[in-house]
């Protein structure tokens, strides 16, 4: 039987999301975040993790939410984007590895309102919520291109 598929919740705002926890080297506490002139909206600046110079994207402004934390009470997802160049994703909550049950993901409806282009590449079914699986390619893409926005009533209760 194979093992069942891991994700890293995470939380924008109000929104849950996930990534495959393949992805995600690790979550740190939010330290000092030092701004680097012309990097664009999303990219907040830089932070030294343990002699490591990462950048580190703001995701609710990558995903169209608006400025994500600015306290340290956020979390910062250290992901894998490739090996050589970690970057830090700035979210306002990252506290559970999932198991998804097999079968539980779908293709998502149409989200967002540049449908396959969109960040959001899967919805996963759980038995008491539903989870909006990130496209960590797409959302890494070039910073400079905004993405399309998540429609606000398509994830209303």
């Amino acid at each position: 039987m194979p093992a069942l598929p891991q994700m890293v919740s995470l939380r924008c705002g109000a929104v849950t999301f996930a990534l495959p926890i393949a992805a995600v080297r690790e979550i740190v506490m939010v330290p000092e975040i030092t701004p680097v002139p012309e990097t664009g909206p999303f990219v907040r600046g830089i932070i030294n993790l343990r002699g490591r110079i990462l950048p580190v994207l703001d995701l609710a402004m990558r995903l169209g939410f608006g400025r994500g934390p600015d306290s340290p009470e956020g979390r910062i997802l250290v992901v894998e984007h490739d090996r050589e160049h970690p970057i830090g994703l700035l979210v306002d909550d990252a506290s559970e590895v999932l198991r998804v049950p097999e079968g539980a993901l779908s293709p998502p409806p149409e989200l967002t309102t540049g449908g396959a282009t969109g960040a959001v590449s899967s919805v996963a079914r759980l038995a008491d919520r539903l989870l909006l699986v990130l496209d960590l390619d797409r959302v890494l893409a070039d910073p400079s291109v905004a993405l399309p926005a998540i429609l606000p009533e398509a994830l209303a209760p």
